[in-house]
């Protein structure tokens, strides 16, 4: 009776140690795919902050501060829940909202931003609205 209660009590061990191993590589399988996933997301970013930065729209849209154009937080602010209204000022098709008396200065610019595909100029306006300069 005794080596069966031995026996028994092994069995559970056994059992419960193989689930925690199994357990363990689910977890440490999950937390590779975020580090890859976040890895990812960062090189993103860095490409359409790249892409900001080398089309010249950094030149007068700061992230905090305004210089000539109002500044990225401000844009942000104004374009809060319009997402599709930047995007359309950014094609050319839409009116400005923000610092209107700067408008006629970023007119030439809105050509840059028209040649654009429609892919780039969403990525523009995500990174815009995203706060994350």
């Amino acid at each position: 009776m005794r080596n069966q209660i031995i026996y028994t009590v092994t069995i559970i061990l056994m059992l419960i140690s193989c689930e925690s191993e199994v357990k363990k590589e689910s977890k440490t399988e999950k937390f590779v795919e975020l580090i890859i996933e976040t890895e990812q997301e960062t090189k993103e970013e860095i490409t359409v902050k790249s892409k900001f930065a080398s089309i010249g729209c950094i030149a007068c849209h700061q992230p905090k501060s305004k210089i000539v154009g109002p500044s990225l937080e401000t844009i942000a602010t104004a374009y809060k829940d319009n997402k599709e209204g930047l995007i359309a000022f950014l094609n050319g098709e839409g009116e400005a909202i923000v610092d209107l008396n700067q408008t006629a200065i970023m007119t030439p610019f809105i050509e840059t931003t028209k040649a654009m595909d429609e892919i780039e100029r969403a990525e523009i306006a995500a990174y815009i609205l995203s706060g994350k300069y």
